[in-house]
């Protein structure tokens, strides 16, 4: 009996010094924090909040502590940094009535000092904000609301029976208008519920083929009574749709959202009136609220088969502005691929007719046939995150990308070479210790903030110590004050019909700006240190150039390029 315990005792020595040497050896490379910073990675900081933490964070790509917002409740998921400084996040918050992934229902506003500013409880017996939300322009908010409907609801419009579950919580995405200090008051609303479309019964409302109408949303499709598993169980069933971004194109009037449940994007028309959005007329394109695109999963609408399924499970779809037209982006999780369990992200270019509006189906199917650009362009299976994440192209031409269930960031260039990695080391229970195996520290999504962004302006950016315990000495260093007026600098949308942006003007120095159209006229001059954005609603039709030229200084020579643009 002694031999026997002296024996276990042996043993769990042996695994104690092993689990050390582990550690050990594990802290001579980095585990979480920046483990890669190479001299292509550009200077933008990096905002994010932790899934288990009540804090925003923004760092520099060394890993070090810029400034946070502390608050009083956990991400509900998202939350973005605004021109004038201030920090509008969506708030966890549960009532009892909805329990579900990406789950919010509480919108705040901070400014860069962490004073609440602003708040508005969007929390109700039927409905309950969730996952994201799109600043607009004006100041408005664009939210995504569960809207909770019964059985016996989807049934009367069509939803077979036996695919019916206790509560159908339905997508409704609705404009804010918020008034001082707390509150907001509904001034636009679109929902799916209200462009239904049902083959099981032409006695009730919306009878058609859904391959006939892919502008409409097949009752019947990913309807299931029943869920289980890990996860939220039935409320899985509940959630219809689980639609887990919305972003916003200002030029275009358009919203763009991601269903994960459908495996789907989809563009609405935001020109629309709430009444025309109920109804299958109005607007820029005289289609109401019917969908003007979708694009992922042919079969949502009664077309194609598994082969013809390109998103599986994916998040955050934006609007990328690109010369050629209109692309959407997204990270495509890869949850049930056919071929294996990887994620990918993917660019798709969007077919517009000739005045810019959407290509009706060919063959049956939305277009394109396929991404435009994705990466990776061969399977990767350690690149996989089953939920979250992230994926934005910046205004450089590289490409960061949060892999949300490992808290994973990474910035690739034009070429698609790694050149920043870092590992969120926040956990619920506070930062973990270098060498560290990184665990319980998903991300949403992250933000890149140039250092160009005017709510940096006049700001102490002085960077403290990396986030995680027990940082080791990392050979990293950013460089704000050398970085040269370069084709990087980005001026958008082009072609443009109602106003200019040209950012990325990262130098410290000011940026002399002139804009001329094809015969010579100037039509705008300026010297700005962030970004301009000009009035160009009155302009003639035409080709301009943009000349833009940084002051000489004590440090830096004058250094000029020349952007073309198209007004339309």
């Amino acid at each position: 009996m002694a031999g026997s315990m002296n024996m276990l005792r042996l043993r769990k020595l042996i695994l104690a010094m092993c689990a050390v040497a582990a550690v050990q050896q594990a802290f001579g490379q980095p585990t979480i924090g920046t483990l890669i910073m190479e001299p292509g990675a550009n200077q933008d900081y990096v905002l994010f909040s932790p899934s288990g933490s009540e804090t925003t964070y923004l760092i520099d790509k060394c890993g070090r502590h810029i400034h946070n917002w502390e608050t009083e409740g956990r991400p509900g998921l998202m939350a973005y940094f605004m021109e004038n400084g201030d920090l509008v996040r969506t708030r966890r918050h549960q009532t009892g009535q909805f329990l579900g992934g990406g789950i919010g229902g509480i919108l705040e506003r901070f400014n860069w000092e962490g004073d609440l500013l602003w708040t508005d409880t969007l929390a109700t017996f039927s409905q309950h904000q969730h996952h994201d939300i799109a600043i607009m322009p004006n100041g408005n908010i664009l939210a995504i609301l569960w809207e909770k409907w019964s059985a016996e609801d989807a049934i009367e419009r069509g939803q077979l029976p036996e695919l019916a579950s206790e509560e159908v919580w339905v997508t409704r995405v609705v404009e804010l208008a918020p008034q001082p200090s707390t509150g907001s008051e509904v001034v636009w609303s679109w929902s799916p519920w209200e462009h239904l479309i049902q083959n099981t019964d032409p006695a009730l409302p919306n009878y058609g083929e859904p391959s006939d109408h892919p502008e409409r949303f097949d009752i019947n499709f990913e309807a299931v009574a029943e869920a289980g598993g890990p996860g939220f169980g039935q409320e899985a069933a509940y959630d219809w749709m689980h639609v887990n971004s919305i972003q916003y194109h200002p030029e275009r009037d358009e919203i763009v959202l991601s269903s994960r449940h459908w495996s789907e994007v989809w563009i609405i028309d935001h020109s629309t009136t709430t009444e025309e959005a109920a109804g299958s007329s109005g607007g820029q394109h005289g289609k109401g609220g019917d969908l003007l695109w979708r694009w992922g999963n042919p079969a949502a609408y009664g077309q194609g088969d598994e082969g013809d399924q390109t998103f599986f499970g994916q998040h955050d779809a934006q609007f990328i502005s690109n010369p050629e037209g209109l692309r959407i982006s997204a990270y495509n999780n890869g949850v049930g691929r056919p071929d294996g369990n990887y994620s990918t992200v993917q660019q798709i270019q969007v077919p517009l007719d000739e005045e810019s509006g959407f290509a009706y189906p060919i063959n049956g199917t939305f277009g394109p046939e396929a991404a435009t650009w994705t990466y990776p362009t061969i399977p990767d299976f350690t690149f996989y995150s089953p939920n979250i994440s992230g994926y934005t192209q910046l205004s450089d031409g590289h490409h960061l990308i949060c892999q949300g269930a490992k808290g994973r960031f990474f910035e690739l260039d034009e070429a698609g070479n790694l050149v920043w990695e870092y590992f969120n080391p926040i956990t619920s229970t506070g930062p973990l210790a270098q060498g560290s195996n990184p665990v319980q520290n998903a991300v949403f999504r992250v933000t890149s903030i140039p250092t160009s962004h005017p709510g940096l302006a006049g700001r102490d950016l002085e960077p403290d110590t990396p986030l995680e315990l027990n940082p080791l000495p990392l050979d990293c260093s950013v460089d704000l004050e050398d970085a040269e007026l370069s084709e990087a600098v980005l001026l958008w949308p082009n072609p443009a019909s109602y106003s200019l942006t040209i950012g990325n003007l990262r130098p410290a120095v000011p940026t002399n700006i002139k804009i001329c159209d094809a015969t010579g006229q100037v039509h705008w001059t300026g010297t700005v240190t962030h970004k301009a954005t000009v009035d160009i609603r009155f302009w003639p039709p035409g080709m301009y150039v943009a000349i833009l030229q940084r002051l000489k200084s004590d440090t830096h020579p004058a250094t000029s390029i020349t952007l073309k643009f198209l007004v339309q």
